[in-house]
């Protein structure tokens, strides 16, 4: 079934589909945005906790990895930060500044975000077509004819899948997303359809995500929150490292500081075992900590050590390095100290890989950046033709960067692909 012929369609309503089909409607291009999800924005309906953490006040490119040096630069110099934050303020919605510069929606639900975009939309007249998934993009004679599927909702046994439709378009921006939670749209065809179309793209992978560890011991930490610096490892070299909130699980870590390590983590496990170093007193030195315990060990000399444990840390924390050390939680505290301190300034865990795709935030691989232009994310392969978002072989650390990004691709690709 043939549909009419519009100057610019939009393959995905995520993110960078939502302002990229906003920006070229203001444009004055005719535009029709198309998505396999039964309502636009599905993911961003989950960032946050619902909440929607959708950009950061400190925006830079050193906050994002795998693009080349100066990609980024470039694509901030055309569409700086703080005019990504004006474009939300023009849509009115208010915002609220929190830890770290990351910036969410005043109300603290992610589904005004996506309302604002969508009575956006509305008040320009672009249509949003759900429940379509987009199989094959070709260019002939200056055109783009985009096929696409219709996708029976899981909900509604009765209904029918399967119906064709072909679209004519002057433009396509790709903006189908990557391959993280997949359970909510995420998947691989983006990718397959830039492979069609000639662009290199290097194999997805978790990014962002909680890391599984191979201790047992996690599991009675499991929901605790606290503040820790991390250093990551491969054998004596030192990775990366980051300090902030951790979250134990019964499986490993999580919270944003093992969030920010996950995707050097899981690179890393190629190279050999990878182990994580928690340092329970970051504000310590270990001297400091080491005359803080052995002061304290005093104080409490003949009472259980639970006594001495009590206010120090989480319990659970204290607990586990208690154990390391062969320290009795009811025997006198004072015996082990020195190497308590060690512990709670090195509490090494090894890493065995992530939750996957299911559970990442993002993920990193994609379409090569040397074949996009950053200025207006315009393929310098296929005229006409613009990729946006998660496609990208770019992922940022976790805040706000991800989709801040998003939103400057969406926005950059929507105003060119209207000229």
């Amino acid at each position: 079934m043939a549909e009419k012929e519009y100057d610019v369609l939009v393959v995905g309503a995520g993110a960078s589909g939502l302002a990229a089909a906003i920006a070229a409607a203001e444009g004055g291009a005719s535009v029709l945005a198309l998505d396999k999800n039964h309502v636009p924005g599905r993911k961003l309906l989950s960032t946050g906790s619902g909440k929607c953490n959708f950009s950061n006040l400190a925006v830079t490119p050193v906050r994002y990895h795998g693009a080349a040096p100066g990609f980024l630069e470039k694509a901030f110099a055309a569409l700086p930060p703080r005019e990504v934050h004006a474009f939300f303020d023009g849509l009115g919605l208010l915002r609220a500044e929190k830890e770290n510069g990351r910036l969410f929606p005043r109300s603290m639900k992610a589904q005004d975000v996506v309302n604002s975009l969508l009575n956006r939309l509305e008040a320009l007249k672009v249509p949003v077509a759900p429940l379509t998934e987009v199989t094959a993009i070709k260019r002939a004679k200056g055109l783009f004819s985009v096929e696409a599927v219709t996708v029976a909702p899981k909900w509604d046994k009765k209904a029918q899948a399967g119906g064709r439709k072909t679209y004519t378009a002057g433009r396509v921006i790709l903006a189908a997303g990557g391959a993280a939670y997949p359970q909510i749209g995420g998947g691989d065809k983006g990718y397959v359809l830039l492979k069609s179309l000639g662009h290199s793209v290097s194999a997805p992978c978790p990014a962002i995500a909680p890391l599984k560890v191979r201790e047992t011991l996690v599991r009675g930490l499991d929901g605790v929150r606290l503040d820790a610096g991390l250093c990551l490892r491969v054998g004596e070299k030192k990775v990366s490292e980051a300090c902030g909130e951790i979250l134990f699980t019964a499986y490993g870590v999580s919270g944003p500081a093992a969030l920010d390590l996950s995707r050097d983590a899981l690179s890393a496990l190629s190279r050999g075992p990878v182990v994580l170093e928690a340092d329970f007193f970051p504000d310590y030195t270990a001297a400091r900590l080491k005359a803080l315990l052995s002061s304290r060990a005093a104080l409490f000399s003949g009472r259980p050590f639970r006594h001495f444990a009590c206010g120090l840390l989480n319990e659970k924390v204290v607990r586990a390095a208690a154990e390391r050390c062969g320290i009795g939680w009811e025997l006198p505290a004072g015996p082990g100290i020195e190497k308590l301190a060690a512990v709670l300034k090195s509490f090494t865990l090894e890493v065995t890989g992530s939750l996957g795709f299911e559970d990442a935030m993002v993920s990193s691989g994609g379409c090569s950046c040397a074949e996009i232009d950053p200025a207006t994310f315009g393929s310098k392969l296929v005229a006409g033709l613009y990729v946006t978002g998660e496609l990208l072989d770019i992922d940022g650390d976790s805040g706000g960067f991800n989709l801040h990004l998003a939103w400057t691709s969406g926005l950059l690709a929507g105003r060119h692909a209207a000229k």
